[in-house]
């Protein structure tokens, strides 16, 4: 049993990369981000980690022991199998529902590296003060929770990784909720959009906001102390220079962004993990935390759920336990403590873990339907309006919002991600405008 669900899955990435390529011809999309990134963590890594990966791993080991193990990894991968498919469903669905958009979608990706980029919009008033607010907003709270200070301490904590991983977790982060959000989301929107913008109309107060953002981003994301926010950053960055330019993936392309995550993970990995000192070493923590550890928390979570941990139905989203007057404790910590005896503990799992934890096989494919549609959504409603700075700085987003999804539920995607909240807050003040234009004439 354990086999044919192992090569169903196998079948369903193919499938997802033959798919990929017919679909998306090699352009750069919402689209094409959801499916490379699923295949690049979750296709060949996942196979290479059941099959080979795991045995020097200590928890794997530890599952293995179970009686559910088998029942769990079969589980697991009727899931991943399903998850491919579903997003294929939700982008077929508002492809279906949207024809002329998606043709549209598709002449836009077409003509884009013959087009120059350009900015039809009127709107620059309205990003300034945007981005004053945000700046008063996050100057307000680097200073409040004394930011520098933190990151300073950390640079003087002692050599190693045990007293700068106790570091980090006693100061690392802000308690603000609406500070992360503007940090992970918002922000880098909205700095990639008005600096484009200003660039383009020589609008010296917007380019000034847009770096004054990029700057207090840049120290919210060396607060966390933590290495990806700080390489997402710059990833999404150089995204938002090649689609200035350009929109098609080559081989090329490929080995040029591989040398740029290296170049900027490398000295990351020297600072925040000591012990990594030698090449083998940084390079060998950058593979299995990339590649392998993602694959292996899912198995943690198949092998804990519905065996030890039932469950919730709904009680694993913060805001349905509240709503039913219950205590919400998330999954990822339960699991956590079960295997690792941590409650404290935040393994990060791609979306349809927490999916799992709520409603089992249907969560899963609701999730994957839900999350294919939302970035076809993305793709056919601004994509197609062409290549300008917003359409960029909406790219670069969906790029972030794409990553959460690979490490946390899809909620968290949607709203703190960016994947809903900033392509609905974009159109309310599209919309908002255009009502104003249309009252003054």
């Amino acid at each position: 049993m354990t086999a044919a669900t192992l090569l169903l899955a196998a079948f369903s990435m193919l499938g997802a990369a033959i798919y990929l390529v017919k679909k998306t011809r090699g352009f750069i999309s919402a689209t094409s981000m959801l499916l490379s990134f699923l295949l690049l963590l979750y296709g060949p890594a996942y196979l290479v980690y059941t099959l080979y990966y795991n045995q020097d791993s200590p928890i794997y080991r530890e599952l293995m022991k179970t009686p559910y193990f088998d029942d769990a990894s079969a589980s697991l991968n009727l899931a991943i199998a399903m998850t491919y498919l579903g997003c294929i469903i939700g982008i077929e669905l508002i492809d279906r529902l949207a024809p002329r958009r998606a043709l549209k979608l598709t002449q836009t990706l077409q003509d884009w590296n013959a087009n120059p980029l350009r900015s039809a919009s009127s709107i620059d008033g309205w990003l300034i003060a945007v981005n004053a607010t945000l700046i008063a907003l996050m100057a307000w709270t680097s200073i409040r929770e004394h930011h520098i200070a933190v990151i300073l301490g950390f640079l003087e904590t002692a050599n190693s990784q045990s007293a700068k991983g106790e570091y980090r977790l006693l100061h690392a982060g802000s308690a603000s909720y609406a500070y992360r959000v503007a940090l992970t989301s918002i922000a880098p929107f909205l700095l990639t959009w008005s600096f484009l913008e200003g660039l383009i109309k020589r609008n010296w107060l917007l380019l000034a906001t847009a770096c004054v953002l990029f700057g207090l981003t840049l120290l919210g994301r060396l607060e966390t102390l933590s290495k990806v926010p700080i390489a997402l950053l710059a990833v999404q960055i150089g995204l938002a220079t090649l689609l200035s330019f350009r929109n098609r993936n080559s081989v090329g392309l490929g080995v040029a962004a591989a040398t740029a995550v290296a170049l900027v993970f490398y000295p990351l990995v020297e600072l925040s993990i000591p012990e990594a000192s030698r090449a083998t070493s940084a390079t060998e923590f950058f593979f299995w935390r990339t590649f392998f550890i993602s694959n292996e928390v899912l198995l943690e979570y198949f092998s804990a759920i519905p065996y030890y941990i039932s469950h919730t139905w709904g009680l694993n989203i913060r805001v349905v336990a509240i709503l039913f007057n219950k205590e919400f404790t998330p999954a990822y910590e339960q699991v956590s403590l079960l295997w690792r005896g941590q409650s404290g503990s935040t393994s990060n799992a791609m979306f349809i873990a927490d999916a799992w934890a709520d409603f089992s096989f249907f969560g899963v494919a609701v999730t994957s339907i839900l999350a294919g549609a939302i970035c076809r959504m993305i793709d056919v409603i601004f994509v197609a309006e062409g290549k300008s700075p917003m359409t960029i700085g909406l790219l670069g987003c969906s790029f972030i919002g794409i990553v959460q999804l690979m490490l946390s539920s899809i909620q968290s995607a949607m709203l703190g991600g960016g994947l809903a909240s900033i392509p609905l807050t974009l159109f309310a003040l599209i919309k908002a405008r255009d009502i104003l234009q249309r009252r003054r004439k």
